[in-house]
This record gives structure tokens, C-alpha cells and sequence, in this order.
């Protein structure tokens, strides 16, 4: 009797001390106080508490009092669904700087590569390296038309033959099985711009089968940009697949105001059930190769060698100048010289920032356009510059910001920081729309920024467990203050960190407390739904 005694006690006591230590056990491992909850649905905010266990949303309620690992007081702040980016150029950085500090202060917690048309073909080494490297943002991918075809037919001026086709719809199927969401065309760059339309039909069918997206750098933004964003429409429409005009801009003071035309294609498109959408930055300059930006694409074809050889023939030359000086007049030069600044010239970095018109000048010449178009030459036989180029209109902008179809794209990289002079857009995209944008001028509200930067990337793309604050999502949270969000990054300074952004959370762990990185690097690739 005394043995059965003994041994009722020590069943009971094991049961106290299991109970007790389960009372000292966290049942979170992070609890948000205290916070304005803007889900990333555009429902309005209301307040309440954000418990995270894991890598997980573990409950959300207007109080919750069990223990947990950490308690942070956010004291009102707003507590977002970490953002998005759908369209970035990463590669540019992320094995230099794999913090991406410049887009994870700014509460931007996945990072979209392979715009434009241009991915690693084939993606798989990429992404396996991507995943071997600690990287503080998740990271996915597009596969690019114009790598594909560049990979089979080069960067000539032809139709691609049916075995040619094949060839290429076959490495589109190997993105996507490598992990791709989709395919990117960047029509306006060279190989891209050589194709036809019905081309990229072709390789779109094959992403929509195996449940990819279609998003273009149009093949024009400037004097042909309705007919481009037709074309952006006509590859979903008969490729099957959601499509997505890129970036999507009015370049050149003549073309001012197509957006109203633009966006009504849109509408027209979605009216009768083409799944058409718009990402976008907030800045009235865009970005890209002087290359690209300012020579016929005919000029370009072949590659570097046979540019250059182009430009020792006089009369192919004055053909070329001839067009630069067009550019510059009508589009992305805005007119003016001084509206072209270098942004990288890895030749000379002492250029870095100048404007077109000032070099010009340093080159002993008036800094007219034609004078300007000679520059741009020089510059080109020198190895070219990334350039930025001040041409877009801010109605515009406002315009298409304001369309319910618009989502918040960067089209930025992840700058070494102090190099070069890039596009600010790195550094402040979105706390520019959450500082300027919805704040100062109140172009949209708070909730439908949030929206256009987490629920609507996630759901355009297919990441069906981030972008909302919902029990049982992903933990991506950035917490911030609307009252003193901020972009500080300039095309003068472009080197300058956002403010206002207090705490962001990946997958569970702090990257950013108190404004500042932390150690943690939890950043994941995340895969498209046809890997295998």
C-alpha cells in the first residue's frame, strides 16, 4: 500500500513539474504590441496585438497576454505585412551586400529578380547559389525571353525558325521547373526588341500552363506606349496568362499624358477578362544602359564588337548620331542634355552623377543636343554607363499610382553603399509612396499603399502564404511610423538609407530593430509552383 502511495506521489509531482515548466515556457516567441494593423487587404486599420511562433503568424487579437521570448511596444506604430518587390535587379549586389540593407530598411522583405527579359539561363546554379549565401530578404525569380533567346539564336535581327521555337520553349519549361514564377520579356533591349510578338505568345503559353505570370518591359514608352501596352495585353491574352506592364511609364514631354489611354486598355482588358496589371516607382526619372537608352536598337545588334564597328563606317555613323540626337529631343533625354545623368561609368568614375550636358562641356564643346549626341558616342566607345534619365511627368506618375491595378515595383538593385551614383529608387521606393505619396500629398490612402505593396504582389505572383497578416501566414512584418516615414536617397545623394521604419521582422526574426540591421540573415529563396 505504501509503495502504490509512493509511487500516486511522484506521478503527481512529474505532473506539477511538467505543468510548471510548461507555464515557463513561452508560448511565443515574439509578441507585437500594441500596433495599428494594416493587413495588406485595404480593409481599414484597427489595433491590436501580433504573436509570431516560428517562422509563423500565430495569433492576432486585441490582447495577448502569454509569455513570450521578446515583447516589443510599438506604441501605436503600424504594423504592415512585410513588402514586396516585384520587379528588382538583385544580382546587382546581393553576393556583395546579401543584407540588402537598402531594401530591408525600408520594410521590404521579398526581393523579385529576372526582370526585363534577362535571367541566368539556366536558373537552378543561380538560385542553389542564392540559397547557399545567408541573405537577410527572401529572394525569387523570373525567367527572361531575351536571355532564352539569346541563349539560341544570339542577339541578331531575325524571326526564330519552329526548331529554333522548340529549342526556346524548352528552357522557359526548365526556368519554370527550376523554380521560375514566370516569364519576363524586356522588349525594348536588345535580343528582346528583335521579336516578334507572336514569339513571345509562345513561350508565355508554356509559363501559363505551369502557372507563371508574364511581366514586360514594353517594347516602348515613349511615342509608341498605347501600342506597346496592347501588345502587353495581346501576349496574356493569347499566351493565357496574367500580364504585367512593367515600370510602366510615360517617357518624353510629346507623349505626356497617354497614361489616361493606357490605363483605359487596361480597364478594357479586364473588362472582358484579361488578367492585366500595372507595377510602378514614384520617381519622374527612369534608368537604364546609355545604350540602350539613347541608340537605335538596330545599332545595337550583334553586341558590343559590332556596335562599335557600326560607328567606324561615317555614314552608318551620322545615321546613328542622327537617332541619339531624336532621343535625346523627343524621349529620354526630355530635351535637354542636362536631363541625362550618368549613374555608373566603370571606365571612369570620376563621371559618376555628372550630367550629360556638363560632360559635354568638360569635353570642350557647347552643351548643345547635337553636341550632347557626339558625347553619347564618346561615351559608347569609351563602355558605356547605366544613366539616368529625367523625363517622366509627375501627373502622370500620380495617374497611374492612383490606378486600383498598380502595385509598388522598385525596378532598383542592391548598391555597394558609397559606389557609384545609382537611381534612389534603391534606397526609397516605398517609403517614398508611404512619405510623399500618402502622407504629404494623399494620392492614396495608407491602407491601399500597403495593399499595392504586400496582398497584391503576393497574389500576382502566387505566394500564397505572405503579403497579409493572417494567423498561419509567414512572419514578414515592418513596423513603422507614418507620421516620420521618409525617403532620404536623392539623384544627387543617392546613398541614404530610408527613416521611419522601425522594426522588420523575415520569417520569424528581427532584421531591423530600433531603425538599425541586426545580425539575423533569415531570409529563404522562395520557388515558383512548377519546381521540381
Amino acid at each position: 500500500m505504501r509503495t502504490r502511495s509512493i509511487a500516486l506521489a511522484l506521478v503527481a509531482g512529474v505532473a506539477l513539474a511538467a505543468g510548471a515548466l510548461r507555464a515557463q515556457t513561452p508560448a511565443y516567441d515574439l509578441i507585437i504590441r500594441n500596433g495599428r494593423i494594416v493587413d495588406g487587404t485595404g480593409s481599414p486599420w484597427y489595433r491590436a496585438d501580433l504573436a509570431i511562433r516560428g517562422d509563423t503568424i500565430a495569433r492576432i487579437a486585441a490582447r495577448i497576454d502569454a509569455p513570450a521570448t521578446r515583447v516589443v511596444d510599438v506604441a501605436g506604430n503600424v504594423v504592415a505585412p512585410g513588402f514586396i518587390d516585384p520587379h528588382t535587379h538583385a544580382r546587382r549586389g546581393i553576393f556583395d551586400v546579401p543584407t540588402a540593407d537598402n531594401y530591408v530598411r525600408q520594410g521590404v522583405t521579398t526581393i523579385f529578380e529576372g526582370p526585363d527579359g534577362s535571367s541566368p539561363i539556366p536558373l537552378r546554379p543561380f538560385l542553389d547559389r542564392v540559397a547557399a549565401t545567408r541573405i537577410t530578404p527572401n529572394f525569387a525569380m523570373f525567367i527572361g525571353q531575351g536571355s532564352v533567346r539569346e541563349q539560341v539564336i544570339g542577339s541578331v535581327d531575325r524571326k526564330a525558325t519552329p526548331a529554333e521555337i522548340e529549342k526556346m520553349r524548352g528552357l522557359v519549361q526548365q526556368g519554370m521547373e527550376d523554380g521560375a514564377f514566370g516569364l519576363s520579356s524586356g522588349l525594348f533591349y536588345v535580343p528582346g526588341t528583335f521579336t516578334p510578338t507572336a514569339e513571345v505568345v509562345e513561350l508565355a503559353k508554356v509559363a501559363g500552363r505551369m502557372g507563371g505570370i508574364y511581366t514586360s518591359h514594353m517594347r516602348d514608352e515613349a511615342s509608341h506606349v498605347v501600342d506597346s501596352v496592347r501588345e502587353t495585353i495581346e501576349i496574356g491574352e493569347k499566351g493565357g496568362l496574367p500580364t504585367q506592364v512593367t515600370h510602366h511609364k510615360i517617357i518624353g514631354k510629346a507623349n505626356w499624358g497617354k497614361s489616361v489611354e493606357t490605363l483605359r486598355l487596361i480597364d478594357e482588358a479586364r473588362a472582358r477578362g484579361v488578367d492585366a496589371t500595372i507595377d510602378q516607382y514614384p520617381y519622374t526619372a527612369s534608368s537604364t544602359g546609355v545604350g540602350a537608352a539613347l541608340l537605335p536598337s538596330w545599332a545595337l545588334e550583334g553586341g558590343r564588337q559590332s556596335t562599335l564597328k557600326r560607328m567606324q563606317t561615317a555614314s552608318t555613323r551620322s545615321e546613328i548620331r542622327a537617332e541619339v540626337i531624336r532621343l535625346i529631343k523627343e524621349e529620354r533625354g526630355g530635351g535637354d542634355p542636362q536631363n541625362v545623368q550618368l549613374a555608373r561609368c566603370d571606365w571612369d568614375h570620376a563621371l559618376d552623377g555628372k550630367r550629360l550636358g556638363d560632360v559635354t562641356k568638360r569635353r570642350g564643346l557647347e552643351p548643345t543636343i547635337e553636341n550632347a549626341a557626339d558625347t553619347v558616342l564618346w561615351i559608347i566607345e569609351q563602355g558605356g554607363c547605366q544613366g539616368i534619365f529625367h523625363a517622366i511627368n509627375e501627373e502622370d506618375l500620380q495617374r497611374i499610382l492612383r490606378h486600383p491595378a498598380t502595385m509598388i515595383g522598385s525596378d532598383g538593385e542592391v548598391p555597394i553603399f558609397g559606389q557609384a551614383s545609382p537611381h534612389p529608387r534603391s534606397y526609397g521606393t516605398f517609403v517614398r509612396v508611404l512619405g510623399r505619396y500618402v502622407r504629404d500629398l494623399k494620392v492614396i490612402t495608407l491602407e491601399d499603399a500597403v495593399r499595392k505593396m504586400s496582398a497584391y504582389p503576393a497574389q500576382r505572383t502566387g505566394l500564397a502564404d505572405r503579403g497579409v497578416l493572417r494567423e498561419g501566414m509567414k512572419a514578414d512584418v515592418a513596423v513603422f511610423d507614418p507620421n516620420t516615414i521618409r525617403d532620404l536617397a536623392t539623384f544627387e545623394q543617392p546613398h541614404q538609407y530610408a527613416e521611419g521604419v522601425a522594426l522588420v521582422v523575415v520569417n520569424g526574426q528581427i532584421a531591423v530593430e530600433d531603425g538599425k540591421m541586426t545580425a539575423a540573415r533569415p531570409g529563404r529563396v522562395l520557388y515558383g509552383p512548377a519546381r521540381k
